[in-house]
């Protein structure tokens, strides 16, 4: 089964960096990666130079303004992989994490993945190269700057094992679902026309892709530990209250292929 990462990133270097230099640690090797980029300068193109040693692509369209729905729906076209891992250019993988996703996937389920967030002080470090982001791997490191209110959601990257997951699952039965760590078959996101374009602007989009491929028929699946992704503090975006008052409109309508998708179509689909 091939499997692509696409990473949507716009102009962020240094974060970008990092993750690629998580992928570069990766146990499971046959993977490729699209870096989905919204219109950046030279520099992530002269990044992406620099990873030879990983199989990346790079899909670019001019800025005009925030249209990730766009260009991720480019990265999918585009993709000769039969499977689809979707996360961005600030959230560092785990060393398991594309085999964790390659382990859960399935035709009829999308996987959602965990993350740890990264307080400003130790995103900052990792950005000035003060601190390795291999030491977010270390469990017992982690929860100890949880203690210190440095990290948050740290005990997600605990890596249970298998055994135990039934419980642990029972325990915390419903995840948080983000677009950011969510992996399902390039199938079915043709199925369901790919990210709705009618987005413009942060958020939602993603809400709305979970929102349609569960209704597609889907079933959601993740575990505490599995999909480990350790996200960089930034500045928080605007609320988008138009793109969620479209959500709503749609979701109203029961419209589960977006019209202004990977296709463009008419009509009441």
């Amino acid at each position: 089964m091939k499997i692509e990462v696409i990473i949507s990133a716009y102009n962020n270097v240094c974060d970008l960096q990092l993750v690629l230099n998580g992928y570069r640690r990766q146990s499971e090797p046959n993977f490729s990666i699209c870096i989905a980029d919204d219109g950046s300068g030279p520099e992530v193109r002269d990044l992406i130079d620099q990873y030879t040693d990983l199989n990346i692509r790079h899909v670019w369209q001019e800025d005009h303004g925030f249209r990730k729905t766009r260009i991720v729906n480019n990265a999918i076209t585009t993709s000769q992989a039969e499977h689809i891992i979707l996360t961005d250019g600030d959230c560092i993988p785990s060393p398991d994490f594309v085999a964790d996703h390659k382990e859960m996937a399935s035709p009829d389920k999308f996987t959602v993945g965990v993350r740890v967030y990264i307080k400003k002080d130790i995103s900052q470090r990792l950005r000035n190269q003060a601190l390795d982001i291999t030491a977010l791997f270390n469990i017992l490191w982690l929860l100890w700057q949880s203690i210190k209110k440095k990290i948050s959601k740290s005990e997600q990257a605990i890596r249970y094992p298998t055994w135990l997951l039934p419980l642990v699952t029972k325990l915390k039965p419903r995840m948080t679902r983000f677009g950011a760590n969510l992996a399902m078959s390039r199938t079915s996101l043709c199925e369901v026309n790919g990210l709705d374009e009618d987005y413009e602007g942060w958020g939602v989009e993603d809400t709305d892709l979970i929102w349609r491929l569960s209704e597609y028929g889907l079933t959601p699946t993740g575990a505490l530990g599995r999909c480990r992704q350790y996200h960089l503090e930034h500045k928080p975006s605007e609320k988008n209250t138009e793109a969620r008052a479209h959500l709503m409109r749609k979701q109203k309508a029961g419209k589960i292929r977006c019209l202004n998708g990977i296709e463009k179509l008419t009509g009441t689909s």
